[in-house]
This record gives C-alpha cells, sequence and structure tokens, in this order.
C-alpha cells in the first residue's frame, strides 16, 4: 500500500515525540534511589556518579537531537536514518548507565548493593528507547515517481486520437467513465495524486484511469477525456 508523504511526516514525528518523552524520563530517573547499601540501607542515587549522570543525560538527549536533526531533513529516508540512529544510540548509552555503574562502580568497590527501583527505570526507559529508534528504522517508505512536464516541450505532431468500436459514423470518438474497482494502486492522470481503493475510474476509450471527482469536474467543463479527447457520453 502506497503511503502519502503527509502521513510518513506524521508518523516519524509521533515515533520522534515518543522517543524523546522516554528519553525525559530516563534522565528524571536519575534523581530515583538505584540501589541500596545492604548493611547501612542507605540509598544510593543515580545522579551521584559522574559516569551514569553523563551516560543518562547524553542518551536521554539523543532522541530529541534526532528529532530535531529528522526535522531539518529533506528526504524521507535520511529522516528515518537521522531519527532511528540518533534515538537508538541514545537508548543504548542510557541501557549501559545504570549497568556500568553496578558492573564497574560498585562491584570495583566492593560495595555490596542491591537493585532499587531507579536502576530498573532507568534501564527499561533505555531500552524503551532502542525499540522506538528501531520502530524508525523500520518503518517502509515507498517514494512515488510523480510525472513531470518539461519546462520547454518541443513542438510535436498532434496525434490522432485512437480508433476504436466506440467511433461513431460521422468521425467524432466518443467514450465513457467507467468505474474500476479492480485497481488498487493507481496514479490520477490529472491531479497526479494517488488513488484510493474504489475511488478510481478509467476511460473506455484510452483505458487512462483518474480520480471519480477530478474526471467529474474536467467532463462538465470541457465534455471530454482529459487523455485522448474523446467526447464523453453517458
Amino acid at each position: 500500500m502506497i503511503v502519502s508523504r503527509e502521513e510518513l511526516l506524521s508518523r516519524f514525528f509521533k515515533i520522534g515525540s515518543g522517543a524523546t518523552a522516554i528519553g525525559a524520563i530516563h534522565i528524571l530517573a536519575l534523581l530515583l534511589s538505584w540501589y541500596i547499601e545492604a548493611n547501612s540501607e542507605t540509598a544510593i542515587y543515580g545522579y551521584l556518579f559522574s559516569e551514569s549522570l553523563i551516560l543518562s543525560v547524553v542518551g536521554g538527549l539523543f532522541a530529541g537531537i534526532g528529532l530535531i536533526a529528522a526535522y531539518f531533513a529533506k528526504v524521507l529516508k535520511s529522516m528515518k536514518l537521522l531519527l532511528g540512529g540518533f534515538t537508538i544510540t541514545g537508548g543504548i548509552l542510557a541501557t549501559l548507565s545504570p549497568i556500568y555503574v553496578y558492573a564497574v562502580k560498585l562491584l570495583g568497590l566492593s560495595i555490596n548493593a542491591r537493585l532499587d527501583i531507579g536502576f530498573f527505570a532507568a534501564a527499561f526507559t533505555g531500552v524503551l528507547q532502542v525499540g522506538m529508534g528501531l520502530l524508525a528504522l523500520l518503518t517502509p517508505i515507498k517514494e512515488e515517481v510523480v510525472p513531470t512536464l518539461p519546462t520547454v516541450a518541443p513542438p510535436v505532431a498532434p496525434m490522432p486520437p485512437p480508433i476504436t468500436e466506440a467511433t461513431r459514423p460521422g468521425g467524432a470518438v466518443t467514450a465513457k467513465i467507467l468505474p474500476a474497482p479492480d485497481l488498487e494502486e493507481a496514479v490520477c492522470s490529472i491531479c497526479f495524486e494517488p488513488i484510493q481503493v474504489g475511488e478510481a475510474v478509467r476511460c473506455s476509450n484510452c483505458e487512462a484511469v483518474f480520480h471519480d471527482g477530478c474526471v467529474d469536474t474536467w467532463v462538465s467543463v470541457n465534455g471530454t477525456c482529459p487523455s485522448c479527447k474523446a467526447i464523453v457520453v453517458d
């Protein structure tokens, strides 16, 4: 299914906003008790260690940086890579923060400590941030090639309309605008926008495909098919 650029931008914005919120929650988890010293029952907070403070703040901010970088990107693929790359990198740093403090600092100092609520909050938000980054990278992008007219067209001899069985004896070509419910993916020959399922119609003479509303407006003004110029009859 073809997804419009606007829908993809909205999807990336939602992912980036969610990842930014998770990164902010992870930074706030520094204020919680990450460990409890077993002998004295003293709470050890995440911000007490410079390593955890730096890793958590940088990791949490990376999600917001990814959203800002994606906002200024012009190409959808670049937006996806920037948003997903920054968010995943930040999530990895955020996840390593509580693990590094426990494995290197506490065990290295032979401190007997057990995990507390802050440790799980920091680790969980870090993993969530990685998941949001993966969601951005796994979002499929199918860009359409929209036909454009050349700025200066060389003179071309007019092509006669195709001769079909709908040609009247007097020589005028006629056509009907018929529903095309079997088309799943198509581009309107008038507005060059994707046609949703059930909205497609086609010319019986040249088989050109249009939006129902676009061709109705055209025929009401001109009375002919916009592609082959055949006279449209009921």
